[in-house]
């Protein structure tokens, strides 16, 4: 996990400045605000971190194994097996991110992407083709 400062803030500030984080990304309705928002707060890598860690728990929801998960997202299986506890301990929030992703008839199409990298790594790994997707 990425540390926020050897220089704490007081509690009051911290839940403040969350506080109106959650407010801000409550408030903004349209998609496109919301894109630039993001691409504003967070790096290339901050946005690919976090869109993994939605992937793992959509491929934990279909069942897959620790290690299938790790080969296809290119992440370690101890980070496949934090985020499965994160996700049986406090996961009510991706599950509120499954079913808007249901509600716009986009799960099927994020599932199908992600378990067509099954194949994909598992002919890549065995040399039937050239390792480039996803890298």
């Amino acid at each position: 996990m990425p540390h926020v400062s050897r220089y704490p803030l007081s509690p009051k500030a911290e839940e403040e400045i969350v506080k109106n984080l959650n407010f801000i990304l409550s408030s903004i309705t349209k998609s496109g605000e919301m894109v630039s928002f993001l691409n504003s707060l967070l790096t290339p890598t901050e946005r690919i971190m976090l869109g993994k860690r939605m992937a793992m728990i959509v491929l934990i929801e279909e069942g897959l194994r620790d290690s299938e998960i790790s080969r296809i997202l290119h992440i370690t299986e101890m980070t496949v097996s934090k985020m499965r506890l994160f996700y049986e301990a406090r996961g009510d929030g991706f599950k509120v991110a499954i079913q808007k992703l249901k509600e716009q008839k986009r799960l099927e199409e994020f599932k199908d992407t992600l378990l067509s990298l099954v194949e994909f790594v598992g002919k890549a790994g065995s040399g039937h083709i050239k390792k480039t997707f996803g890298t």
